[in-house]
């Protein structure tokens, strides 16, 4: 039943576009030209992902059969293993990179095309941009939505959340608070651990000014957040702790009734959620402004010949923005994550079309775009060891209103130190 939706969906993108869909994967046969050469693909991902990414690579082989694509699943420590590779002189033509992680690894890529009137979000279109040069091509989109449980706010006399209409921030809180009750083992929370870096941009606040220059996460808006996740994870709170969820999947809680929340959810678990009952569980938007959201691109490794590059080029855009590939990075057992093109977007929800996938398109066109910041995660990294180690964030006591501030300026002398 999936397969003849994606089909149908594939045969709409192809009819909109105007493009003249002649096999029977939906793409576009292309001509690679008479130099196309063999190239190689690294990425990451489960059991499940790898068998969508190579799923998408044949239909890329079959509509240009004249280039050899050997797929280079890395397991594990995929981005050491990656750098590792690249150091020696041996890296992939193509390799995957997170637009969060693509500071640390732009050097190492040609600078790349990206029409950005391709993609429905601007976020999107931007996510592979370094300084204003574009050194990835947009993959897949992975926005983050909130899973619900929906008796738990009616037993607390509240109405369930829109699919469409995220929940004020202090709304939610207060939501939370009321669907929390019980001690010890037998206690019911009113929402699973909150995570401090999305919950700063959810409730107004975020890492850095709009052009990068100056960190701000020790502001009113950054302590507000620090405090309500430390208040949350009180004996009296309305989330456990993170010690108490350690090694234990929250998505079981919500099945199970421990959570009536689950933030922070991610398209990779639609398979599970699918399988749940939609009277009780719902998928709706991140309270507030939402969570940040990973983009994951591909880039082009610069030690690439000019045979290689073509080919790589031909590639890249295919999995970006060619149906026949987009269409496939959701089905109903696993999900790389929510297409980049307005036109795989049917194909996407029918995945789980009982489950509310809309909220992670909604998630994508309401993200929001954050600067170029050099040297952005040895500064990240720095703050979250000292915020996780000085406050009940993390392992510490200290107050977030005493910490944020130093931490902030800290952050500041680092970023200063990059110009």
């Amino acid at each position: 039943m999936l397969r003849t939706a994606v089909t149908a969906a594939v045969v709409v993108g192809c009819m909109a576009s105007l493009a003249a869909c002649s096999n029977d994967t939906g793409a576009t046969p292309g001509d690679s030209g008479g130099d196309a050469a063999s190239i190689s693909f690294a990425y990451w991902g489960s059991n499940e992902e790898n068998a969508t990414i190579r799923s998408m690579v044949a239909a890329f082989e079959k509509a240009h059969p004249d280039i050899d694509v050997k797929p280079n699943w890395i397991q594990s420590d995929y981005e050491q293993k990656l750098q590792t590779s690249i150091a020696g002189g041996d890296a992939p033509t193509v390799a995957a990179i997170s637009n969060t992680s693509l500071p640390s690894f732009f050097t190492a890529f040609k600078p790349v095309d990206v029409d950005a009137g391709a993609y429905y979000s601007p976020a999107v279109a931007k996510a592979g941009n370094v300084d204003g040069t574009d050194y990835a091509v947009p993959f897949v989109a992975k926005s983050k939505v909130m899973a619900v449980d929906k008796t738990a706010f009616t037993k607390a006399g509240l109405p369930a959340p829109s699919g469409t209409d995220p929940l004020g921030t202090r709304e939610f809180v207060a939501a939370a608070k009321k669907m929390s009750s019980g001690s010890g083992s037998s206690r019911v929370y009113g929402s699973a651990p909150l995570w401090y870096d999305g919950w700063l941009l959810a409730d107004g606040g975020s890492y850095y000014n709009a052009d990068g220059t100056k960190c701000t996460m020790g502001d009113a808006a950054g302590i507000r957040a620090a405090k309500t996740v430390v208040d949350s994870v009180k004996p009296d709170g309305f989330a456990p702790t993170a010690i108490a969820v350690q090694g234990q999947d929250t998505f079981e809680w919500l099945k199970q009734g421990k959570v009536a929340t689950l933030p922070d959810f991610g398209p990779w678990n639609i398979a599970k959620f699918a399988a749940l009952d939609p009277a009780r569980f719902a998928l709706v938007p991140m309270p507030g402004r939402g969570e940040p959201m990973e983009v994951d691109g591909l880039g082009i490794a610069k030690s690439a010949s000019a045979a290689q590059t073509k080919s790589a080029e031909t590639f890249t855009r295919f999995m970006s923005t060619d149906p026949a590939a987009q269409n496939l990075l959701a089905t109903e057992k696993s999900a790389l994550g929510v297409p980049v093109v307005e036109s795989s977007l049917p194909a996407f929800e029918s995945a789980a079309p009982k489950a509310n996938l809309r909220a992670f398109v909604d998630a994508v066109k309401r993200a929001v775009t954050t600067p170029y910041v050099k040297d952005k995660v040895r500064i990240e990294s720095t703050f979250s060891t000292a915020l996780n180690s000085r406050t009940a964030i993390g392992t510490g006591k200290e107050d977030p209103a005493t910490v944020l501030p130093e931490l902030q300026d800290t952050c500041q002398s680092m970023l200063d130190a990059t110009k």
